[in-house]
């Protein structure tokens, strides 16, 4: 059982690597099986506002950078991207600084990809936001890229969106195969991808219980008809997380993080996350956890949105919520 905290960018400036590196370190030091950084160049202006900041100042510090900083100061935890669109970077790009921080962090690595979704991330950087059948052909293209670059050299590839010749990335990852891969979304085609590449599934964050039960049942459909163990299904599920020793704090955290702009993903961020949430106290996250864990998932990621709760909702998860998840 495992609930991994998600470090989100957006956030005023005023003390952006010290709270960071007191989420790691309280992370690393604690039963938190994984710690994950979310992967934009920009964000929804809405959300960069509910979190306390400027958009076009406080925008999401580079991902794998910010891996990378915390690869070095922890020694335990698992470090990922949730997650990385896979054609937002070259896939030998993307396949080196992953396999980079294998090595360098002792093999600690989990990629988080995905198709990518805000069309800012790309259209402001000059690269394509093709429509959704493309960038899905080309990200599964990437990612089989990026797996061959882990485990086999040189490289020579002839797709539809890349091509290499003779590519080679080395040193490999200390795991074997490369780090594990996770895809991130919520519709047909990335539970088809996740069977495909026999990966794990990050669901939407503030999934109902009804939702996550149908998407293991599908998931397991999926990998049977391509021969795999249909009960091999990994999915994680984000929640929001906004705790306190004083629920009522916590909820008024929440409510004031909803009313402060309209967001792209509507009920996910709002309605659900009151509903579904870890939101209260650590009785109130448990009570919200139960029907996910009578799922059988065993995996969760804690939201952490906006920074002014961020620090004490880890607190409460690693003191009194996972000692108690058994």
């Amino acid at each position: 059982m495992g609930i991994a905290p998600i470090l989100h960018g957006g956030f005023p400036d005023d003390d952006r690597p010290g709270l960071l590196a007191r989420i790691a370190g309280v992370a690393d030091e604690s039963g938190v099986h994984a710690l994950w950084v979310e992967d934009h160049f920009r964000l929804d202006p809405g959300e960069i506002t509910a979190s306390g900041g400027v958009p076009g100042v406080d925008e999401p510090l580079e991902a794998w950078t910010t891996l990378a900083w915390i690869a070095g100061m922890t020694k335990r935890v698992r470090i990922g991207s949730e997650v990385t669109p896979l054609t937002l970077r070259h896939p030998t790009v993307l396949a080196k600084m992953a396999a980079t921080l294998d090595v360098l962090s002792g093999g600690r690595v989990e990629l988080g990809v995905g198709t990518g979704w805000y069309r800012h991330d790309f259209t402001t950087n000059g690269i394509p936001f093709e429509p959704i059948t493309i960038r899905h052909a080309k990200a599964c293209e990437a990612l089989s890229v990026v797996r061959n670059l882990w485990t086999g050299e040189p490289v020579h590839h002839e797709g539809d969106h890349y091509r290499l010749s003779g590519a080679v990335v080395a040193p490999k990852p200390v795991q074997e195969g490369g780090p594990p891969v996770w895809f991130g979304g919520i519709s047909e085609r990335v539970q088809d991808a996740a069977a495909r590449f026999d990966a794990g599934w990050i669901h939407a964050t503030n999934a109902s219980p009804e939702m996550v039960a149908e998407g293991i049942r599908s998931l397991g459909d999926k990998r049977g008809s391509l021969g795999l163990d249909p009960g091999g299904v990994r999915i994680t599920v984000p929640l929001m997380a906004h705790l306190s020793s004083d629920g009522d704090r916590a909820r008024a955290s929440l409510e004031a993080y909803i009313a402060a702009a309209d967001r792209p993903h509507g009920d996910f961020f709002g309605e659900n996350a009151r509903r579904y949430g870890m939101i209260g106290d650590a009785d109130d996250a448990l009570r919200r956890l139960q029907p996910y864990v009578d799922l059988g998932i065993t995996d969760f990621i804690a939201d952490l949105r906006p920074p002014g709760i961020a620090e004490e909702s880890v607190e409460i998860l690693v003191e009194q919520v996972l000692p108690r998840l058994g």
